[in-house]
């Protein structure tokens, strides 16, 4: 189907008006990997715990993430204009630090090891990868904003992903 043909598709109205919970609770049931998306504008370091990251394109390598219109990082990310993806680890210090950054904390990198990555968003360390990413699009979604990041710098440990299923952390099994 042609995305110029979007105009003619018929939604019925059961399907207009769907349940937030219903979709929350479907979404659920989709496993991810759980992330803490940073960025700094001049001295103030900014972070938020997220699962909606997903890899675009290889060549050139592009990350997206999604994230709410309230989120303070959100707002911040769009006057850095970079962030970075830190994937979290299955560990102590994978669960502390998405305890941290799902908090409404403020000074969350005082509580967290991290340094400055190449575009200076905070790269924390005790992470499973990461990516640093300049802003390359920016997409209204919804209750969302999508950010399309080109990735400058990665680099990854060994280890297993912290996971998220059925609003619960869980585990890879053995």
């Amino acid at each position: 189907m042609s995305l110029d043909h979007r105009e003619s598709i018929e939604v019925p109205a059961s399907g207009r008006n769907i349940e937030p919970g219903l979709v929350r609770a479907v979404a659920g049931t989709f496993a991810t990997g759980i992330t803490v998306i940073t960025c700094s504008t001049g001295d103030n370091a900014h972070g938020c715990a997220a699962n909606a990251v997903l890899s675009v394109s290889l060549d050139p390598a592009l990350m997206l993430i999604s994230l709410g219109h309230g989120s303070r990082t959100r707002a911040a990310i769009e006057r850095a204009g970079s962030f970075a993806i830190n994937i979290l680890p299955d560990s102590e210090e994978g669960a502390e630090l998405c305890s941290l950054f799902a908090s409404r904390v403020e000074d969350k990198f005082a509580r967290a090891a991290h340094r400055s990555g190449v575009l200076g968003a905070p790269i924390l360390r005790h992470t499973l990868g990461w990516f640093e990413c300049a802003v390359d699009t920016v997409q209204e979604a919804g209750d969302h904003t999508l950010f399309v990041g080109r990735v400058v710098d990665a680099g990854h440990d060994e280890g297993e992903p912290l996971l998220f299923f059925r609003g619960r952390h869980r585990r890879l099994a053995a």
